[in-house]
């Protein structure tokens, strides 16, 4: 009977661990904590403090002014624009009034050698308070072109101006500027008895600078008729005095 109650003892010992050991190979209960270990692991890491030497976050202020701050735009004039010229025919001559600079132009019959030309005199004054730049080359500011019937030819002679040389003349509201130029030109002979002058004159070049100059090409219009006694030079608006 002892020996009986015995077996019965470790029988019953053998069941239990069996039936711990499958339960525990069915499915263990979950830890009731996490490990240390495994805590720090899951856990995100704190976002290190500020250092003094850290770059600055980068801020938009300095765009944003820059986008409110209106844009410069550099002028540039148009080589090619039209320009408003007015005349008024005067006792003296012609005034003439372009680009804010107001030129008083006259025109006389001058003697020279055995023959006669045209001398032309400008007085410009800056007419809007600023100052103007006019080119000055050799000949002076007037170019000259045209032509000349001659008496008993049937075909005008043709003449032009080859500009030499460069030089500038302030224009101001100060003081007046005055400059003048006899015609004929290099290569052309003077008026005889019966000889009609056909003078067109431009100037080499009128801006608010010398970078922005550009020719005044339709400045004015002369014409002269050689007969008896001094001939008398007219001076007056081109015939066709638009495209300046």
């Amino acid at each position: 009977m002892r020996i009986r109650s015995l077996v019965w003892l470790l029988g019953l010992g053998c069941s239990c661990a069996a039936i711990s050991g499958c339960a525990g190979g069915a499915g263990a209960a979950p830890p009731a904590e996490v490990p240390a270990a495994d805590s720090a692991a899951a856990a995100p890491a704190p976002m290190p403090a500020p250092s003094a030497d850290a770059p600055k976050p980068a801020s938009n202020d300095g765009a944003d002014e820059a986008d409110a701050a209106p844009a410069k735009t550099k002028v540039v004039e148009d080589p090619n624009a039209t320009r408003e010229v007015t005349y008024v025919v005067v006792p003296e001559g012609l005034k003439i009034s372009v680009a804010g600079v107001k030129f008083t132009v006259s025109a006389t019959a001058a003697q020279v050698g055995s023959g006669w030309g045209v001398k032309l005199a400008v007085v410009a004054n800056a007419d809007d308070g600023k100052a103007h730049s006019l080119a000055n080359p050799k000949a002076g500011p007037m170019a000259f072109a045209g032509s000349v019937a001659r008496k008993g030819k049937a075909d005008p002679e043709a003449f032009g101006d080859e500009r030499g040389g460069d030089g500038e003349e302030t224009i101001s509201g100060d003081d007046a500027t005055k400059f003048t130029r006899t015609w004929p030109v290099k290569g052309v002979r003077v008026l005889g008895a019966g000889d009609a002058l056909d003078l067109q004159v431009a100037l080499w070049g009128l801006g608010a600078n010398a970078d922005t100059r550009r020719p005044v090409k339709k400045f004015c219009h002369v014409r002269m008729e050689v007969g008896k006694g001094k001939p008398r030079a007219i001076v007056e608006p081109p015939a066709s005095a638009s495209g300046n």
